[in-house]
């Protein structure tokens, strides 16, 4: 990942994020408001993504401690985490086509390992949209199929899985 590397996410980055998520996920509108939450509840979770020290932001994610095989509702405001979390949950990850391809997910992925390993978490979590499957199956998530996640799903759109790997 030669000159790019994941910064703390601040307050004064949802301007770009938002800006970001409007152009990555535009069939998926989320209100800045349930970031500037996520922000607030996990800060060690979210990242945002800068290369050679530039202000400019190429990517986020943003990530949180979370119940197993639960998906938080897209645009919604969570109120606080779980107390007894059991899997690490990344809610969104987004990398404009500058920052595709240079490692940066796989860099992320190691950094959040050694977060969730500290509140003794051994998995991830996330939903995959239908375009990213591959994408999250070739860095070791796996799909879990189960009824009662399928209803918050369609909300993600056709093909969306709920997905899951164990940490680094």
């Amino acid at each position: 990942m030669k000159n790019y590397s994941w910064h703390p996410m601040t307050e004064d980055d949802l301007l770009e994020i938002d800006q970001i998520m409007q152009q990555t996920y535009p069939h998926l509108p989320e209100d800045i408001d349930c970031i500037r939450e996520r922000v607030r509840l996990f800060p060690q979770g979210c990242h945002v993504l800068r290369q050679d020290d530039q202000d400019t932001i190429l990517g986020y994610i943003i990530s949180h401690p979370w119940e197993n095989r639960s998906i938080p509702p897209l645009s919604s405001l969570l109120g606080s985490l779980p107390f007894s979390a059991e899997v690490y949950y990344i809610h969104d990850i987004a990398l404009l086509p500058s920052a595709q391809g240079v490692g940066a997910a796989r860099a992320i992925l190691a950094q959040l390992s050694q977060v969730a390993r500290s509140l003794y978490i051994n998995t991830f979590a996330l939903v995959a949209l239908d375009t990213a499957n591959a994408f999250w199956r070739a860095r070791g998530f796996r799909a879990i199929h189960e009824d009662t996640l399928k209803e918050k799903l369609m909300a993600y759109g056709p093909g969306a899985n709920y997905m899951q790997r164990g940490v680094d």
